[in-house]
């Protein structure tokens, strides 16, 4: 330990005595600012689950059909265009061009037509193509999203979901007026609406009256009465596409109440009898955009978990196949297209991404072509960022994709510890470009001890594919992230529980030792926060509490009972995503959020808290864990990106992520949670940083004496830009180094200690290409100061977490969630435990100051 006693420069001086408060950082944006324009009634989680669902995805493989009028042909979308092809299979021809990603086409009942919606600059538009001519018309324009568009039997109208009026409603556009107005409208989201034949009746999805979870049930439209019934309750999850039989008495739709999405039918008219839904789809696999075929006899849809026969890579085998299948059910057909006829100039690229010693590298792709789109190898699994609006997929280290010819990019990146690599080449007509990439590490972390890992994935979320644990595996080697924990989980407002058959209690077996795939269990109670439980042996059930309408509506048990039956079986558990951009100002915000943190903190129950992740606001969340170090919890920063890994409109694993110090050469999962539970770790969604305190580093404690002068050293390394690095001493900025460019950033100053306290370093940085998360942020643990034996307490802080503990028992007790009364007075007596030792802090603070009286 070294300690230094020089008299402090008068900078330093200053910089102590005048701390800046830590939240002072306004400039910085809060989490999930979203890629499209946000909904009036939708904010936050609501917004990112619709962005996340319903929005049709750009996918590498067939998707979204529509059956012809004359039984021959599907139109599909594919690779952001529209495509035909026939029934029986064979090749598939290109229909539209233009400017954005196009999807969900439909076909005109006299078969002259194909309507379709286009996301041009971050906004779905109905467009309609002129087969004969090739002509394009854009017919709806408005700034937020126009989607799922829907002829009319006699050809005149479309229906589409639009959310121009603050929520999803129905509206029909005329195509001889060539006005829209609104068919179905209230604040109750309206979506995904078909005709009943000529009736001017409709089929939809609605949260309105007693919508199952998710997000909504299957409805009725009355045109006459202009009024709603509902036909079917169900859990629909922004997938159910209901779509009418040409007769008019059929409904096929998709839900997941058999476990994954399946093909349902039922009747367009409610009986006397009720309604029974027949399945006509049963595979592990998700069904998904069902379409009739003019006889009524079958439909055609998109299967996906890759096409058959396929090897599965990280590029390849990710994506749908489409199917058809009788009305009755029965073996599914598939429609096998043998290739693509691209109606513009195209050629053909090949790529190999290798180590400085040969080996193929597992990495992320940005490709994007002369005409500003991203293109993707066929069958992978393209993504975007909703932040930076940037479209990726990965690659295991060599692909091959089809784009338009002319001046096209690519980038290549992995993780944080390697310089990312930027080409321009030409791509020519009807030839190969090969592209040979070399990838470097401008730093080995696990080389030094250091190794990283996501507290928070979910491989399977509800998306659209279907991720296995080798695919997490594959996104795990190509974001170089050493630790990925799987979340076993219910999703959304949902009753399906994710992923269960992966448990294995133990890490999946598979040959890459740098790399450790560990599927866990996030905790989901609606009211005390979410937990992320890691290194289980058994899954804690139920995987969810006080979800209303559900047998498992009642707030019992509190999170702390369930943290100390992990604990019991060797596991650690924590609180993730936990705080939004309010907390910036606590004292404003007051309780929200993570509110048993505090209790769980002090009680120490805790093992850590995810303040970094891309859903919650980093700044904010920082705020409050700042508080509870200085009331003496040492409850350890770590980081859980949140990403569902089979979403298209999602942020890649380890996009946030915990570099935890075990000082080994090889990975050990004990090692590496052990570590990371004592704090020996930093966050980081991008830069690399390093704390020391006068010989001490991150999650250690450094006894001295009153007066004392530290010695403290920090450095941020990164491929990102940087703002700025600073020194937080007890919650408060002491110190500042401006980054003004560069990629590497020191600080070096010393601090007189006059309490007991903590020390630890942060960085800031602007939303940016390659960093996925809304701005650059990055952390340490502290180094804790233990001065002359006394505890680290904080009167101030221990107040606002008092104040904090009474507003929720008081909601609480006005409650009544609990099945058994005595639940109630379990789950308030706990967070009456932490409340006691909070104000223990206050009265011993008091009992200390001049003119105290017992």
């Amino acid at each position: 330990m070294k300690i230094c006693r020089r008299i402090l420069g008068v900078l330093v001086l200053l910089l102590i005595s005048n701390p800046v408060s830590a939240q002072d950082a306004s400039e910085y944006p809060g989490p999930f600012p979203g890629g499209y324009p946000s909904l009036n009634t939708s904010a936050g989680s609501g917004k990112m689950y619709m962005e996340s669902y319903f929005p049709p995805p750009v996918t590498a493989s067939p998707t979204y059909p529509s059956w012809s009028p004359d039984g021959e042909s599907l139109a599909f979308a594919y690779q952001g265009r529209i495509w035909v092809v026939s029934v029986e299979g064979g090749v598939a021809r290109q229909l539209t061009t233009g400017p954005g990603y196009h999807s969900q086409p439909t076909w005109s009942p006299d078969g002259q037509n194909v309507a379709y919606a286009a996301d041009v600059d971050r906004n779905f538009d109905i467009y309609v193509l002129d087969l004969a001519s090739g002509a394009e018309r854009r017919i709806t324009s408005d700034p937020y999203l126009d989607l799922r568009p829907r002829w009319s039997s006699d050809g005149s109208q479309i229906l589409f979901t639009t959310a121009r009026s603050g929520t999803f409603d129905l509206w029909a556009y005329n195509l001889e007026l060539e006005t829209a107005s609104p068919v179905v409208t209230s604040n109750q989201a309206n979506t995904a609406g078909d005709w009943i034949g000529d009736s001017g009746d409709l089929v939809f999805v609605s949260r309105r009256g007693e919508a199952a979870l998710g997000s909504g049930s299957l409805w009725r439209w009355d045109s006459s009465m202009s009024g709603a019934e509902l036909l079917l309750r169900i859990e629909t999850n922004y997938q159910a596409a209901p779509v009418v039989a040409p007769h008019g008495g059929a409904v096929a739709y998709i839900t997941d109440a058999s476990g994954n999405n399946d093909l349902y039918l039922v009747p367009s008219q409610k009986s006397a009898r009720g309604i029974q839904p027949v399945r006509l789809t049963h595979t592990r696999e998700d069904e998904y955009f069902p379409a009739w075929s003019p006889d009524g006899e079958r439909l055609a849809f998109a299967r996906n978990g890759g096409t058959p026969g396929q090897e599965r890579t990280a590029d390849h085998g990710m994506g749908f196949a489409l199917y058809t299948v009788s009305r009755g059910g029965g073996a599914a057909r598939q429609v096998r297209i043998e290739d693509y006829a691209w109606s513009e100039p195209t050629g053909s690229v090949r790529v190999h991404v290798s180590s400085p010693n040969g080996e193929p590298l597992p990495s992320r792709i940005y490709l994007q072509a002369s005409d500003g789109r991203s293109y993707f190898p066929d069958s992978s699994f393209p993504r975007v960022v909703s932040v930076t609006e940037d479209y990726y997929f990965h690659t295991d280290g060599s692909f091959s994709v089809n784009m338009p010819v002319g001046e096209a990019t690519l980038e290549v990146w992995r993780g944080f510890e390697y310089e990312p690599v930027k080409r321009t080449f030409d791509v020519r007509p009807g030839e190969w470009t090969s592209i040979e990439v070399e990838m470097s590490r401008w730093i080995d972390m696990a080389s030094e001890g250091w190794y990283s890992g996501d507290n928070h994935i979910h491989p399977n979320y509800g998306g659209h594919y279907f991720v296995q644990p080798m695919d997490l595996r594959n996104k795990a080697q190509a974001e170089d992230l050493n630790v990925a924990n799987g979340m076993i989980a219910n999703y959304w407002g949902n009753s399906r529980v994710e992923d269960l058959e992966h448990f294995l209690g133990h890490p999946h077996p598979h040959d890459d030792s740098e790399t450790i795939v560990y599927y866990n269990e996030e905790y989901r109670p609606s009211y005390f926060a979410h937990l992320s439980l890691l290194n289980l042996v058994e899954l804690i059930t139920p995987f969810y509490i006080g979800s209303v309408g559900t047998a498992h509506q009642s707030l019992y048990p509190d999170n702390a009972t369930v943290l100390r039956q992990v604990h019991e079986q060797g596991g650690i558990g924590g609180y993730v995503h936990p705080f939004g951009l309010n907390h910036r100002d606590p004292e404003a915000a007051g309780p929200g959020g993570a509110r048993e943190l505090p209790v769980d903190a002090i009680l120490g129950v805790a093992d850590f808290v995810d303040v970094s992740c891309i859903w919650s606001d980093e700044l904010g969340t920082a705020e409050i864990w700042y508080r509870l170090m200085n009331t003496g919890s040492r409850i350890p920063a770590t980081a859980g990106t949140d990403a569902m890994s089979d979403i298209w409109r999602h942020p890649a694993v380890g996009t946030t992520r915990s570099y935890v110090y075990t000082g080994e050469k090889e990975l050990d999962y004990d090692q590496w949670a052990d570590a990371m539970a004592a704090g020996r770790a930093f966050v980081t969604s991008g830069p690399i940083l390093s704390l020391d305190v006068s010989g001490k580093g991150m999650g250690e404690e450094l006894k001295v004496s009153k007066g004392d002068v530290l010695e403290v050293s920090a450095t941020a390394r990164s491929i990102f830009d940087m703002d700025r690095i600073e020194i937080i001493q007890n919650g408060e900025i002491v110190h500042t180094v401006q980054a003004s460019g560069a990629k590497t950033v020191e600080v070096d100053l010393d601090i007189t200690i006059e309490s007991s306290g903590w020390i630890a370093a942060r960085v800031l940085g602007p939303t940016q290409h390659g960093a996925m998360d809304s701005y650059l942020f990055a952390h340490t643990n502290p180094v804790y100061v233990i001065a002359d034996e006394e505890p680290i307490q904080s009167r101030s802080d221990a107040a606002f977490f008092v104040r904090w503990i009474d507003e929720t028992i008081e909601d609480m007790r006005g409650m009544d969630r609990w099945d058994d009364p005595a639940h109630k007075e379990q789950v308030i007596s706990t967070f009456e435990q932490g409340r006691r030792l909070y104000q223990a802090q206050i009265e011993e603070f008091d009992r200390t100051q001049p003119g105290f009286k017992r």
